[in-house]
């Protein structure tokens, strides 16, 4: 791993990265509010691909024998001149079937030899008895009953959210924010589905719920530790509300990555493996709601969710007049220290020349004393030289023993000098 990538992996696990997350913000609204406008489009002018349970419709079952494909019975079914509206394989090893989805059939093709027709055509698709297959059909009235029902379980959680985020953090702001950002997922989610043309049936629903709950746990998550951060703000002068809530984002960044990864690689399998390669196509109901619902839900807490928040924050004329006071006193510290001198650099860089001019003085007085001792010890006689590694100053020292005056004389065997 490179050093950098290593320094960025600790830094994040540590909480002490400074990605600008809230300064950035109107970026992220730009980005944001054109995903946004696309799905809008394709939600009013495509629509839907509402399930029988929505919309009503026939439903047939047919077990899968070898040597048949999806494809095959689809075809079948349509030359008989209903239009299929899904065509997906459920179930697994002996008991996977064929499930064929058709619009609701009009009031001269809903007879016995309407039917009876398209289950001959499976009979002969499919290789399987008549017995075999199971058909059934839902009513345009329970569909919208399944409707309404959905629509108002969304409606409740939207309020029900919106009370506890208030409660929650004893502010409307952070409510707000969170409500939004959950507005802005079901948005993103439906355009999805939409683009994509995905079936729509009430395990949509479920999975949608879903996601909508996983997004506000993470909102909250990076909301509470906000709350921590700005506790006591307005009555210092060190940072503004946008910065404490940008610390905070970078605090939790991680642990969103980690609960987004570890929520979203299940879910991957299911809509990548399960509906993908192995053909189950009953998987992407709540798989692909579900992939969607995280990404979207892990991207909002992050860049909108907070940013809005801080938005709504700067509202109120208390944190607006706290960030002016913060960004007057940066500028009157900036022009003080910019205003002041450097003594301290100057006295330091004084004290280094001046002690490395007593160090030149030292090193010039021993080697004249080194000089003067050899001299000195050359003068004399006798084993008076200076051995190998004796310090100048031992040598000067062993010099100023000897005598000044004349030579010395030999001794005599008795010990008595001649004169």
């Amino acid at each position: 791993m490179p050093a950098a990538t290593g320094s960025l992996m600790r830094r994040l696990y540590r909480g002490e990265t400074n990605f600008d997350f809230v300064g950035q913000r109107k970026k992220w609204y730009l980005a944001s509010a054109i995903v946004v406008l696309i799905c809008l489009a394709s939600i009013i002018f495509r629509g839907f691909n509402f399930g029988i349970e929505f919309s009503g419709g026939n439903q047939f079952e047919v077990p899968v024998q070898s040597g048949t494909t999806l494809t095959h019975v689809r075809s079948a079914v349509e030359a008989t001149g209903a239009k299929v509206s899904s065509a997906q394989t459920a179930g697994s090893g002996g008991t996977q079937t064929y499930v064929i989805r058709t619009e609701k059939l009009s009031q001269q093709q809903a007879d016995s030899a309407q039917i009876a027709r398209v289950k001959a055509a499976l009979v002969s698709a499919a290789h399987v008895p008549a017995d075999k297959i199971n058909g059934e059909e839902v009513s345009s009235s329970w569909g919208a009953e399944v409707t309404r029902q959905a629509l108002l379980a969304l409606g409740v959680f939207l309020v029900v959210v919106s009370i506890f985020m208030a409660i929650r953090f004893r502010d409307a702001k952070a409510a707000g924010a969170a409500l939004l950002a959950l507005i802005h997922d079901l948005i993103l989610a439906a355009g999805v589905y939409s683009i994509v043309g995905f079936e729509v049936t009430p395990g949509t629903v479920i999975g949608l719920l879903t996601i909508l709950g996983y997004s506000l746990y993470d909102t909250v998550v990076v909301f509470d530790k906000v709350d921590e951060n700005t506790k006591g703000l307005l009555g210092t002068t060190r940072h503004t509300y946008g910065e404490a809530a940008n610390l905070a984002v970078n605090q939790t960044l991680m642990r969103s990555i980690n609960t987004s990864l570890i929520g979203l690689l299940p879910v991957a399998g299911l809509l990548f493996v399960g509906a993908g390669l192995l053909g189950v196509g009953t998987l992407e109901d709540l798989a692909l709601v579900l992939f969607v619902g995280m990404l979207t839900g892990a991207y909002s807490s992050l860049f909108l969710a907070t940013p809005w928040l801080v938005d709504f924050k700067l509202f109120d004329a208390r944190y607006k007049n706290h960030a002016q006071r913060v960004l007057n006193k940066r500028t009157a510290d900036a022009a003080r220290s910019a205003a002041r001198p450097a003594p301290v650099k100057t006295a330091a860089k004084a004290a280094k020349v001046s002690e490395a001019e007593s160090d030149q003085d030292d090193l010039a007085v021993d080697e004249e004393e080194d000089i003067q001792s050899r001299i000195d010890a050359l003068a004399g006689t006798g084993n008076t030289t200076p051995r190998v590694g004796v310090k100048p100053s031992v040598a000067k020292a062993a010099a100023a023993k000897r005598p000044t005056g004349g030579r010395s004389g030999s001794r005599s065997s008795g010990g008595k000098r001649r004169r």
